[in-house]
């Protein structure tokens, strides 16, 4: 079993996955993390294993999950490997005691997440998602503004992000039942959290049109999609992993103003425009935003003072829920 981190100890991480997402982005986000420490990784071959702990100076490097797992200077695992692998790595690191970051989606289906959510329960360990854009300083600061009713009664929310692949890619991806459709978890997923995060619980996908205009796969590569909320109001999406990418956009309309944020999803540089009824409408500057590492620090305060982390599973959950509906398994 993982050792409880102390005051001063810093937090082991190991991740799943050892290219692509794993290697350019969530192994530089623990290493530039106050109190975090990357030691371990499992890649899909011996050799893989061996050329990430060369590239980043460690030495744990696996290629099967049950000797991962029991690696004893690990503390926390960030899944990053395959959709349809989530539950199975999950489940196994919690079981070894470690607590459990997993990338978006959090799983294929509901019964999953559910799995993984009873696994967290019974080995006593943290189980959260990975949706950087809820790290975002300003949005946080903006999103607690929109909750607390300064922009009224929400009535519509839309969220928009083309994020064109640059080659094909293939394999788990291009295979509906593993990727879980690929749109909706590659893009949609995110897509969907912003939207609950401003508007809340959903009751229901209200309608879905779903298409492969770029690659050709039999997995959605876009998607439009338009969700119910319990208070009332209503979310559209937009998404896609192969069209031009335009501008990436978030826009909240309430009874007396508005909140349109303009290309500054995921952490990126982009622009915040607010207005209220009656009044003039104001644009800032949103700067980059680390939210990776800050994903890392905040889980790791998670892990280490029961510090408040700023989703629950259930949002992973519902999540899944909402993209089960839409893509119509």
């Amino acid at each position: 079993m993982a050792k409880k981190a102390g005051k001063n100890k810093k937090i082991g991480w190991g991740v799943v996955g050892s290219t692509s997402w794993s290697e350019h982005t969530f192994a530089p986000a623990i290493e530039q993390a106050k109190g975090a420490e990357l030691r371990a990784v499992l890649a899909s071959t011996r050799a893989k294993a061996a050329d990430f702990c060369q590239r980043h100076g460690i030495s744990g490097g696996y290629h099967r999950l049950e000797d991962f797992v029991a690696d004893p200077s690990i503390d926390a695992v960030w899944i990053g490997g395959p959709t349809h692998m989530h539950k199975d790595h999950a489940v196994a690191a919690l079981k070894a005691g470690k607590h459990v970051l997993c990338e978006k989606p959090m799983a294929i289906s509901p019964a999953d997440c559910r799995a993984m959510m009873r696994a967290a329960k019974q080995a006593r360990r943290k189980l959260q998602v990975a949706y950087n854009t809820r790290h975002s300083p300003r949005i946080q600061q903006l999103q607690k503004d929109w909750k607390a009713g300064r922009y009224g009664k929400p009535v519509h929310g839309r969220a928009h992000m083309y994020y064109p692949y640059p080659v094909k890619i293939g394999g788990w991806h291009s295979r509906e039942k593993q990727v879980g459709s690929w749109v909706f978890n590659d893009i949609g997923t995110h897509l969907i959290d912003h939207l609950r995060w401003f508007l809340g619980d959903a009751k229901k996908v209200m309608a879905a049109h779903k298409s492969s205009p770029s690659w050709d796969y039999r997995t959605p590569d876009h998607v439009a999609a338009m969700i119910a909320f319990k208070n009332g109001s209503v979310g559209t999406l937009t998404a896609s992993t192969g069209l031009a990418p335009g501008r990436s956009r978030l826009e909240f309309y309430a009874d007396n103003g508005f909140i349109i944020i303009d290309n500054g999803l995921l952490g990126e540089e982009g622009t915040v425009t607010t207005g209220l009824k009656g009044g003039k409408e104001r644009t800032v500057k949103l700067p980059f935003s680390p939210t990776y590492r800050l994903q890392v620090e905040a889980f790791d305060g998670h892990i280490a003072s029961r510090a408040p982390y700023p989703l629950k599973p259930e949002d992973g959950l519902e999540n899944v829920k909402l993209i089960s509906q839409a893509r119509g398994w």
